[in-house]
């Protein structure tokens, strides 16, 4: 799934963003935009819905669309954990829960995301997407900011951010993406009849989004909220895929 999604250019917010002044809808659009421009960037994840909930960790090079996390999900009270590499629209997973797919020497799963959403819509990639959450729909959802008002201030890891209430409309956050997340936010639309998507956003002074809490929608009857926490943006950062050799390709088995 691709991790850098957003088109056009560059704009960097002004360094009052999210700290003073009136916050517009174009502002948290821009600010979606510096953060996934950032080059790399950390995020702490919660996920809750679907008789499950998760928590987790990962890095993202939106430079070269990839992505690795570390999940662990509860679901009926037994806990799961899943190590996750992104690169573009394709994820690799590795978990207790792929034993009778993967061997000794073939510990990881591979999917084409984009394959399967186009297998006539039949996939549902709902537990898949649980265990490999990513910035990409959190951003390519504020694309689509058409209201916006402020809660106040409140500190996220350590930095001053001032919180927002957000309403995305789903149809102009698809004409700002691209590929397989475009697909997706159409599918949200047209699966789900979700047309406008409320968002909880936290901006720190220096126009970077550090919070986000919303309901993913995508490959589900019933939404799940997402919530994840941004930060070490810029950093250096190196993802590569497992070795060839260490991979089972289920995207044609489960097609």
């Amino acid at each position: 799934m691709r991790w850098l999604v957003l088109s056009g250019t560059v704009a960097l917010v002004a360094a009052g963003c999210g700290s003073g002044g009136a916050t517009s809808a174009h502002d948290i659009s821009r600010a979606a935009t510096k953060t996934s421009e950032a080059g790399s960037l950390e995020a702490d994840f919660a996920i809750s819905g679907q008789g499950l909930t998760g928590t987790g960790t990962g890095v993202f090079n939106s430079k070269h669309q990839s992505g690795q996390l570390k999940m662990k999900l509860v679901a009926r009270g037994r806990q799961i954990p899943f190590d996750t590499v992104v690169t573009g629209d394709v994820l690799y997973l590795r978990s207790p829960a792929f034993a009778q797919a993967t061997t000794q020497d073939k510990q990881w799963v591979k999917l084409n995301l984009a394959t399967l959403a186009s297998s006539q819509g039949t996939t549902d990639l709902s537990g898949i997407l649980d265990a490999s959450p990513t910035p990409t729909y959190a951003l390519a959802y504020l694309q689509g900011a058409s209201t916006v008002d402020k809660v106040g201030a409140e500190s996220i890891g350590g930095v001053q951010t001032t919180h927002y209430t957000v309403s995305a409309n789903l149809d102009t956050a698809a004409e700002h993406a691209s590929g397989s997340t475009r697909d997706a936010l159409q599918g949200v639309d047209a699966q789900n009849r979700v047309l406008t998507l409320p968002l909880d956003v936290w901006l720190d002074g220096n126009g970077y989004i550090r919070k986000v809490r919303y309901d993913e929608h995508a490959g589900r009857r019933q939404a799940a909220q997402v919530t994840m926490e941004l930060h070490d943006f810029g950093a250096p950062v190196t993802i590569d895929a497992p070795p060839d050799d260490s991979v089972v390709d289920l995207t044609k088995m489960i097609g």
